[in-house]
């Protein structure tokens, strides 16, 4: 069996071809508005009304495109190695890309034609499972820099929001194939919804669990406390809160086993000082 170094390739090769192609796919897209019959071409508010399908199908298809390539981006920017069935995989999900030019002008030109309108669906369903695909696969077998588990999570939920959307509009084409893409637009206001969420469960105060052991004193050095102090006082916050969000943010970026309980340690607020003037945090296992 001879095999191939991918572990050794670098990354960059690939990334600039998968920008490059990304770059051709979303230029052409504007190949699709066609100008109505020029016997007849009416006002130019007549003309726009009537390429309105076509107008709305090239937003959607060219501004989910530019998410997908931002999510790409950010992939990359982890990614340390490659192997095969990685590179395998961008070229399928990039197969499956050049295809979107032509399902978007057809279900646009054909609006009301619910055929036409399901394979744009199912063209938008497939390049949003391929990119979850690609999360969870460099995620498995560790060809990105380790992600902590809320992390990994938020990119999941976040990965599955344009194949979710995606079933919804193959579900309406069924009903009103005209009104089917609108639901495209819905995906902002869950992206919003799911940042929102994600910031809310980061905030200080909202302890994962109730639960409560015995706490682990830990003495911080003199020097140590003068820089958290100095630091407190730059960012305008109390040097209790500046050393929760230090702890908050170490336990949300570092890989550790979190054990049966899902979470790796509870945060209390209460600060204790000792004789020595000396800063104490409680740290609940």
């Amino acid at each position: 069996m001879i095999t191939f170094p991918f572990a050794q390739l670098t990354p960059h090769r690939l990334e600039s071809f998968f920008d490059a192609v990304f770059a051709i796919i979303m230029t052409i897209l504007v190949l699709g508005l066609a100008l109505p019959d020029q016997s007849d071409p009416g006002s130019i508010n007549e003309i726009c009304i009537r390429m309105l399908p076509q107008i709305i199908h090239f937003a959607v298809a060219f501004f989910i495109l530019a998410a997908f390539w931002g999510a790409h981006h950010r992939l990359f920017t982890l990614v340390r190695k490659l192997d095969g069935m990685f590179i395998r995989q961008t070229f399928i999900l990039l197969f499956i890309a050049c295809l979107l030019p032509f399902t978007s002008t057809l279900a646009g030109d054909n609006h009301t034609n619910g055929s036409a309108v399901i394979l744009f669906h199912i063209n938008m369903l497939f390049l949003g499972l391929l990119f979850l695909v690609q999360w969870i696969y460099v995620q498995n077998y560790q060809l990105i820099s380790p992600l902590s588990w809320p992390l990994y999570r938020f990119i999941l939920i976040k990965s599955s929001i344009v194949p979710c959307i995606a079933l919804l509009g193959i579900g309406m084409s069924f009903l009103s194939p005209e009104w089917s893409s609108v639901c495209y637009f819905f995906i902002p206001i869950l992206e919003w919804a799911l940042y929102h969420e994600s910031w809310r469960s980061m905030m200080p105060g909202k302890s994962a669990s109730s639960d409560t052991g015995e706490p682990v004193v830990l003495t911080i050095p003199n020097e140590i406390e003068q820089t958290l102090v100095s630091v407190a006082h730059e960012m305008e916050i109390s040097k209790e809160h500046l050393i929760i969000q230090i702890l908050k943010r170490w336990k949300n970026e570092t890989r550790v086993n979190t054990g049966s309980q899902g979470s790796l340690c509870h945060f209390s607020p209460e600060i204790h000082t000792d004789a020595s003037d000396q800063l104490s945090t409680d740290i609940n296992r």
